[in-house]
């Protein structure tokens, strides 16, 4: 998988790795309790994607700690902290050259405040579902005053120089787009989409499967959404929480619904 990229080949196999990988999928199990409560609609707290998502936390909470992309001493931080290593090296990739076609899972880096401020997915069809599709619209829409009033990405975060509704925590310009995990939808992501639990990386029960069919078409580009909304939302849940601009729930186009009281009216 492109995701585990030269983090996987500079990391430490051993037992700290393991111990770390445990500590960070029980404090997601954690953090998405309170997700859930507070950025998921009441009707959809029984959704299938949050069964979904808790059925792989695990093999998550692992790729992102093999990668290098996790803090140490989990155990030393709140429920409020960010559990993201700073991108001081190698590990963290910023999303240019080949990977920029890829898709999969992002993060915007504030480089003048040094902090997470959000993840997000690009997956899909199109010349436009990658990276650097995904980057240009973001881009685009942080100059728009439509789209600040719609997400509060572009309204803390507007393009320098626009017109925007004030109240905003720094420059969309400033925000580096790293690479949280990426696959090539081209290549063998057989080991993502695999049912059989001898090769697959991550947990395809009965239910997944079946909702996944229920939406017609090719089942292994729903299956590729779900992976990369997945990360999306485990990354979510380990950062900051006063430094997490996203009120998304996650897996929006598999019917996970916002709690528009999180939104300020937004949605």
């Amino acid at each position: 998988m492109e995701g585990y990229g030269e983090g996987s080949r500079i990391c430490n196999y051993g037992d700290k790795l393991i111990d770390n990988a445990n500590k960070l999928a029980l404090a997601l199990t954690t953090r998405l309790d309170f997700h859930v409560a507070e950025k998921v609609d009441p009707t959809r707290h029984n959704h299938w994607t949050l069964r979904f998502t808790k059925d792989n936390l695990s093999p998550v909470a692992a790729g992102m700690c093999l990668v290098g992309h996790v803090v140490d001493d989990l155990d030393t931080y709140s429920l409020n902290e960010c559990l993201i290593s700073l991108p001081m090296n190698e590990l963290m990739q910023i999303i240019s050259g080949d990977l920029a076609s890829l898709e999969g899972c992002y993060l915007y880096y504030d480089k003048i405040k040094n902090k997470w401020v959000r993840s997000g997915k690009t997956s899909g069809e199109g010349v436009n579902a990658c990276f650097d599709g995904r980057g240009e619209k973001h881009k685009k829409n942080a100059q728009s005053k439509d789209e600040m009033r719609k997400h509060p990405l572009y309204a803390k975060y507007p393009a320098f120089g626009v017109s925007n509704l004030g109240g905003r925590k720094g420059y969309f310009d400033n925000l580096i787009m790293y690479c949280g995990m990426a696959y090539d939808k081209k290549g063998d992501v057989s080991k993502l989409c695999s049912t059989n639990s001898e090769s697959s990386l991550l947990v395809w029960s009965e239910e997944a499967m079946e909702e996944i069919r229920k939406k017609g078409g090719n089942p292994r580009k729903h299956q590729l959404d779900a992976v990369a909304y997945l990360w999306e939302l485990c990354y979510d849940l380990s950062l900051a929480k006063d430094e997490n601009v996203s009120v998304s729930p996650g897996f929006e186009s598999f019917g996970l619904r916002v709690n528009r009281k999180t939104e300020d009216g937004h949605q």
